[in-house]
């Protein structure tokens, strides 16, 4: 395959996830305009940090004062997760130069993870960096582009439809669930399913923190009786 319909063919598989990042990097926009930190600032922090939770928690972290370091530092520990990528992704990629391993490396968020893990196989070894490049820079472009757009007129538009606020709140974790779902078979969907009604009921009744803990022991159990069935 070609690098440029490797790259193409990567880039159109990143539309899901642009789609989901629109609207979070435009929240994120918004909440370091209301943070006061300005364009500048936001569009640094998605160019270089590139990673949404720890970003807006790095934002409401310098709102309320907290010294830069001490606000880095939480913010390098909320992105600990991250060391987990490379090795996931290790025997796909052997194949990568190290500069091409350096560059891949930056651009594995959590849903473009997701999304390479379940499809780089179907890529021939030889067009693997460019198809990965391709989802990668998707992706961050998007992410990047919103944040600037979130900054500049967001507000705005939120004063208008107020709305929209908690639905931009919403759209990072619905994504990732959906992905999530692709990625799992029969048994393991009625896992998630099955966790997820048991949390919600919980929720629902005001014991929030009672039901993740009974989710985290329902999922598993659905999982092993559907694999014994």
């Amino acid at each position: 395959m070609p690098r440029f319909q490797a790259f193409f063919q990567g880039l159109k598989t990143s539309l899901p996830i642009m789609a989901g990042y629109l609207p979070v990097g435009f929240a994120f926009g918004v909440a370091a305009e209301g943070a006061q930190v300005g364009t500048a600032y936001a569009l640094f922090t998605s160019l270089f940090i590139y990673a949404g939770a720890s970003q807006f928690a790095l934002v409401g972290l310098l709102k309320d004062g907290v010294p830069v370091l001490t606000a880095a530092v939480i913010t390098v520990g909320l992105n600990i997760r991250h060391f987990l990528y490379g090795p996931g992704l290790s025997r796909e990629t052997e194949e990568f130069k190290l500069t091409q391993r350096l560059i891949t490396a930056f651009g594995l968020t959590d849903e473009v993870f997701s999304v390479a893990f379940s499809r780089i196989r179907e890529i021939p070894l030889e067009s693997r960096f460019w198809w990965l490049l391709g989802l990668e820079v998707g992706a961050y472009s998007c992410w990047a582009g919103s944040t600037v757009a979130g900054s500049v007129g967001g507000k705005t538009l939120l004063n208008y439809y107020s709305f929209l606020g908690q639905a931009l709140s919403f759209a990072l974790p619905a994504l990732f669930f959906s992905l999530l779902l692709s990625m799992l078979d029969k048994g393991r969907r009625l896992a998630v399913f099955y966790a997820l009604a048991v949390a919600a009921t919980f929720h629902w009744n005001g014991h929030s923190e009672m039901g993740i803990i009974a989710a985290a022991f329902i999922g598993p159990i659905t999982g092993m009786l559907w694999l014994r069935r």
